[in-house]
């Protein structure tokens, strides 16, 4: 069901400085095309959180945590919205924190989830609720399942601090339990149909939602028909409560490594998001090549990918560390997630462990966030269409100019929104169409223009 009005957006842009919290939203996929309430086309850019109180690594039976989560505040939003220009927060929870006992939901949880997403409302950050796993479950590897949804039952219970996590992906009880779940052979798909059911129950038309993931990376392979039922499972499940949600589904994690996912049967569910993240390279030697081509083959497969699912094409994850060299790899993908007009969420807003991919710095003793990362920010407070009223053609981006410049098929009469973030655009903007000025509304990252042309041109105030 379409509802009214583009709600994070343009309600943002009026009431950002009021206490009203904005409407619910809504999102559909119309022929490979993310629209919003007005029939506008949307792209959604923005991070993963894993928040604290969300992302489940604490055991109750006295083991040590697997890690440190750190906690996401309004102030995060407000940055990803205004400074970055962002307008998506991926927000990955765990089925152990939801139902940590077969058949008791845990409704307090659920109310932190749709808190998260209400506080980023407030700034134009839009919310898709991702059903998550790493290593199937903490119990086992480092978050996902139950403890009563493993089977077989595990051999043996790990804890922290998690420093082995790529042998646990590929341990026997891990490979075991993933088996046991997709062939369905203990009942696990009407469990977890039960609690994805639940989810979107809950998050149906609440402010800041705009869609649920049904499963993070699925650890299956070259069983294609056996993911696509298993989607089409959990997308009923899902739409049996929550009939206009849009569906995000990924195909095998397999695709992380082989950068090409020729699944057949399609999906055959409407209003869904196809949703592969892009690593390039990035798992076997960290994209030693710096092969540009290679990069852009893997999001121009995704696009096809997602054509042949009737789909929207949206990132779900992608990234690397916080060197030049994966400031590269990062500024490599982002012009072709641009040229493929796809929707994306870079991996990882902040971690306080494994690595340095984040936007800021880690303390040690006690953990917390030190010094943002400058230059990964800045690369990622890229400029691009939040919505525009017809179909997008190209998006091209010049950062040495900082010039944005979108091309519209079928433009109507109504507005545009623009992203300008802050830190790409201290001064202000200045925006043309068709070769004349316009005047440009700026709120809180976005500006919002009129134009009936074919050409919108965004750059620096002079």
């Amino acid at each position: 069901m379409l509802r009214p009005g583009f709600a994070l957006v343009l309600a943002t842009l009026v009431a950002a400085c009021g206490d009203a919290p904005p409407p619910p939203s809504a999102l559909r996929s119309i022929d490979g095309r993310l629209r919003d309430g007005d029939g506008r086309e949307v792209l959604l850019r923005g991070v993963n959180a894993r928040v604290a109180g969300l992302f489940d690594v604490e055991f109750t039976d006295g083991r040590t945590k697997l890690e440190d989560i750190p906690p996401f505040v309004e102030e995060d939003c407000r940055f990803l919205g205004e400074e970055l220009g962002l307008d998506h927060l991926r927000l990955p929870i765990n089925w152990s924190a939801l139902e940590p006992t077969d058949d008791a939901f845990e409704p307090a949880y659920v109310d932190r989830i749709l808190a998260v997403a209400a506080m980023c409302a407030r700034h134009g950050v839009m919310t898709v609720v991702d059903f998550h796993q790493d290593g199937y479950s903490k119990e086992i590897g480092e978050d996902g399942a139950p403890l009563w949804a493993i089977q077989p039952p595990p051999t043996q219970l790990l804890e922290g601090p998690l420093t082995d996590l790529g042998e646990r992906r590929m341990s026997q009880q891990v490979v075991m339990a993933f088996q046991t779940f997709f062939r369905d052979e203990a009942g696990g798909w009407d469990q977890f149909a039960e609690a994805v059911a639940y989810v979107a129950a809950r998050i149906d038309m609440q402010p800041g939602i705009v869609g649920l993931e049904l499963y993070n990376e699925p650890y299956i392979l070259f069983a294609d028909e056996t993911l696509v039922a298993f989607h089409r499972r959990m997308a009923a499940a899902a739409r049996a409560e929550a009939p206009g949600l849009a569906v995000f589904f990924e195909p095998a994690a397999l695709r992380n490594i082989l950068d090409s996912d020729q699944a057949s049967p399609t999906i055959d569910v409407a209003n869904a998001v196809y949703a592969p993240h892009v690593y390039t390279d990035v798992f076997e030697d960290g994209w030693a090549s710096e092969d540009v081509a290679a990069v852009e083959a893997s999001v121009a497969g995704a696009r096809g990918e997602a054509t042949a699912h009737a789909a929207a094409l949206y990132v779900g994850e992608f990234g690397h560390d916080a060197t030049a060299h994966g400031e590269k790899y990062v500024a490599t993908a982002l012009a072709a997630f641009d040229r493929q007009r796809a929707s994306w969420a870079y991996w990882l807003y902040e971690e306080w462990s494994q690595g340095s991919w984040g936007l800021y710095d880690a303390t040690t003793a006690p953990v917390g966030r030190g010094a943002l990362r400058a230059d990964r920010a800045a690369v990622l407070a890229r400029p691009y269409p939040v919505a525009v009223d017809g179909d997008l053609g190209a998006v091209e981006y010049d950062a040495g100019a900082r010039r944005l410049r979108v091309t519209l098929d079928g433009a109507g009469q109504g507005m545009h929104v623009l992203a300008a973030p802050r830190t790409t655009y201290p001064g202000g903007v200045a925006v043309t169409c068709d070769g004349a000025a316009v005047p440009a509304t700026a709120a809180r990252g976005r500006v919002e223009v009129a134009c009936a042309g074919r050409e919108l041109v965004m750059t620096p105030s002079p």
